[in-house]
């Protein structure tokens, strides 16, 4: 629960200052109220970094979310109404608070989307796609296809993880077991060789080395590694490969010009669709420079174009939307190709994680072998066997 940091007077007069945890900013100003305090000062309590400790929602219950405010706007519920019925259906005792808070944030006169914002569990796409929303009074339909876009990333990441559980195992195996023969089994064996006074093969001694650093440094190193994974799980931080980076592009663009396709056919102009879209593009400055470009007079696909990101497909895709007047469904059609690009790219990569382990692990036991096994022929030839 958040924790406030309270300047008030109480009864007799004096200033006081503590902390109090409450749900909300407004629940907090209720029960000082009845406490017999006069609240002068309210102030989030923050961790070293200035930001609220929040960890982000799962994606699956961030669908969830979503999917039953959309269900339930759509039948004529208001959004307090619907925030109270999430707030009693649900029974995780983390979504709760959030829900409470929503609800209360709300009836004070904030935007769902502001609302959203200050708590920092939602995705920026998401609170992109509901401001959108609530300016294009469109919040149904676009909740609808936020759920869709959730539950399409929630397949995906399924299929990956699905794709890439015995690869990783294989490789987890794989690097302790070879970790073993290098700390353990191949100084044993080098032994009899070392004592023996005979010039250890190239192969043999880098193999000694790196026992020798495995052994000094493999537990600290480790258990650095380990901190670092659990650091990076409570901020809510991930590693992003470079690899990826491509993935990560056509996602965004997926979603960005789906956005813009579905507040255009609400009947939202291009320019006011760019500026509502922009805080799900994290290119910081790209959409606000488009919806610039065609406010002074270009074309959209002209402002894609010059401003330089996109592919060529895309912008010839758009440019024959705005020649034939059905620039929504080409922006449909882009989402969709660069949705399946994605996902094709990623089952790729998961396709290729297999045998690019069995071919490092191959030539990591072949070496590990063959350093082994110098030293020994060695010997025999010496002993004329």
């Amino acid at each position: 629960m958040p924790i406030f940091k309270v300047k008030a007077y109480d009864l007799n007069g004096d200033l006081k200052s503590f902390r109090k945890e409450a749900v909300t900013e407004d629940e907090l100003l209720r029960t000082l109220g009845f406490e017999g305090y006069v609240p002068i000062s309210l102030q989030l309590e923050k961790n070293k970094d200035g930001k609220k400790e929040t960890k982000p929602l799962k994606l699956e219950d961030q669908h969830m979310f979503c999917s039953m405010l959309s269900a339930f706007l759509l039948s004529g519920l208001s959004l307090t109404e619907v925030l109270r019925l999430l707030q009693r259906q649900t029974r995780d005792k983390r979504l709760q608070p959030i829900f409470s808070e929503l609800r209360e944030s709300v009836e004070s006169g904030r935007s769902l989307a502001q609302s959203m914002k200050s708590q920092g569990v939602f995705q920026d796409f998401l609170i992109g796609m509901v401001e959108s929303g609530e300016r294009s009074s469109s919040l149904p339909d676009i909740l609808e296809k936020a759920s869709a876009l959730l539950q399409s990333q929630i397949t995906l990441r399924r299929k990956i993880s699905s794709a890439l559980t015995y690869p990783i195992l294989m490789l987890v195996v794989g690097f302790f077991v070879v970790a073993f023969l290098i700390a353990y089994v191949v100084p044993q064996l080098t032994g009899i060789i070392v004592d023996s006074g005979e010039t250890l093969p190239l192969a043999t001694r880098i193999l000694l080395a790196m026992s020798a650093v495995i052994k000094n440094a493999g537990l600290p190193t480790l258990l650095i590694l380990f901190l670092a994974y659990l650091y990076m799980k409570r901020k809510g931080k991930r590693i992003r490969l470079p690899i990826f980076r491509d993935v990560r592009n056509l996602l965004t663009v997926s979603m960005l010009f789906s956005q813009l396709s579905t507040l255009i056919k609400t009947g939202v102009p291009l320019v006011q669709a760019l500026e509502m879209s922009e805080p799900m593009d994290p290119v910081k400055g790209r959409v606000h420079f488009l919806a610039e470009e065609v406010r002074k007079g270009y074309r959209f696909s002209q402002s894609l174009e010059r401003q330089g990101t996109f592919s060529e497909d895309i912008v010839a895709i758009v440019r024959i939307g705005e020649v034939g007047g059905n620039l929504p469904e080409c922006l449909d059609r882009i989402s969709a190709n660069s949705w399946e690009f994605a996902q094709t790219s990623m089952q790729k990569w998961s396709s290729l994680a297999e045998p690019i382990i069995i071919m490092v692990l191959g030539v990591v036991v072949g070496f590990v072998v063959l350093a082994v096994l110098l030293p020994i022929f060695n010997l025999s030839d010496l002993a004329g066997i």
